[in-house]
């Protein structure tokens, strides 16, 4: 068994190291001072990453407790890399600054005017560049953050299935984050670049009317975003119809909603144009009123006509999806053949097991049974 003797070559080496040496000066710091700074600089590179990942795993520790772990490697993929540059920047910050004299040497001098002079020390370029680094950094920390609390709030909102907190989650996430560019732009100006921030608000207000001006449009289409989200005239999953434009509603944004046609098209619908015009909810509607055109040509007699219609009329409303009133109506006439509309309603939403195409295609066939076997037909029959 290995024992430490006195004359052992570890003691010895312990017992010549010359303690003095760490008291030298170089450069206005001590060498104990430069190997802090290089130790500081060494552990930072180590173990920044395996410290991010502590705090992230914190965070999604919080996530599990709150029954959202299907989100934990989305949480930490959020977090891990502003989190780890933002650390990195405070241990470097605190390890330049183990070495305060080595920064008092001047990098700068500046003359303003004939007699006044400006010395800028190595130390003060370093905290403005540190400081600039951790505003950055730290703001996308809280921005990241930001998306941390939207993912949980959207996953409870699927779950639960409120469709007014998932359309309303989005605008919210990204005016917060908005404002927290904003503020840190201003902080970067006044600390980093000294700006007068009071004298740039006041001239920002000035410069606003013309800002205002130049953008009516898109200030229109914003505030017309948050009349879409109070009045709620629809949401996002509904139905709408604008004019020639109909399709199911994606996404309510600052400026646009857009609203994906039954063809797989995406409609891009400036938002002022929606609360301006005249527009169809259709999934607010309880019933959907369908239509069938079946071309049929002269030679039927008034009472053939008046039976075909007769068994149309019961034919439908023996179908348990089919809705009162149906009708059948001679609505026009045309050089060979007149039209014979059909008309009924299905309800809306349709059960779950039920389709559209598969009713419309099942009651058209009934209906061109129902006449071709009383009539001659013209052109095919027709749905609407």
């Amino acid at each position: 068994m290995f024992r430490f003797k006195p004359n052992s070559f570890i003691v010895r080496l312990l017992l010549d190291i010359d303690l003095d040496f760490f008291d030298r000066v170089y450069m206005g710091d001590k060498v104990a001072d430069y190997i802090w700074c290089a130790g500081i600089i060494i552990g930072t590179l180590l173990l920044k990453r395996p410290m991010a990942n502590l705090i992230t795993r914190l965070s999604s520790t919080i996530a599990m407790r709150l029954s959202y772990a299907k989100y934990r490697g989305k949480i930490r993929s959020m977090l891990a890399k502003p989190i780890e540059r933002l650390l990195q920047t405070i241990l470097y910050y605190i390890a330049i600054h183990e070495v305060d004299n080595f920064l008092d040497h001047f990098v700068l001098r500046r003359f303003i005017g004939m007699k006044q002079r400006v010395n800028i020390k190595l130390g003060d370029v370093l905290d403005h560049v540190f400081l600039f680094l951790f505003i950055v950094f730290l703001t996308q920390v809280i921005t990241r953050f930001i998306d941390f609390v939207y993912y949980l709030r959207m996953g409870k909102a699927h779950q639960q299935n409120d469709y007014a907190r998932m359309q309303l989650l989005p605008l919210t996430k990204e005016i917060a984050k908005l404002v927290i560019w904003t503020l840190s732009i201003f902080w970067i100006l006044g600390q980093v670049f000294m700006v007068n921030i009071p004298a740039l608000i006041t001239g920002l207000g000035i410069g606003g009317v013309a800002i205002a001006l130049a953008g009516k449009e898109t200030i229109e289409n914003f505030f017309a975003a948050f009349t879409i989200l109070s009045d709620k005239p629809f949401k996002t999953g509904d139905t709408i119809k604008q004019a020639e434009i109909e399709g199911v509603v994606e996404r309510i944004g600052f400026r646009s909603t857009r609203v994906r046609a039954t063809d797989g098209s995406a409609h891009i619908i400036p938002n002022q144009k929606l609360v301006s015009q005249n527009l169809i909810n259709q999934s607010m509607r309880d019933l959907r009123v369908m239509k069938v055109v079946a071309h049929v040509r002269y030679g039927v007699s008034h009472e053939v006509l008046v039976l075909i219609i007769t068994k149309i009329r019961e034919e439908l409303l023996n179908e348990t999806s089919v809705k009162e009133p149906v009708e059948a109506v001679v609505e026009s006439f045309e050089k060979e053949t007149f039209q014979l509309v059909v008309s009924y309603n299905l309800p809306h939403p349709l059960p779950d097991s039920a389709k559209l195409n598969d009713i419309k295609h099942d009651i058209n066939m009934r209906v061109f049974a129902i006449i071709s076997s009383h009539a001659t037909l013209g052109t095919p029959i027709g749905s609407s």
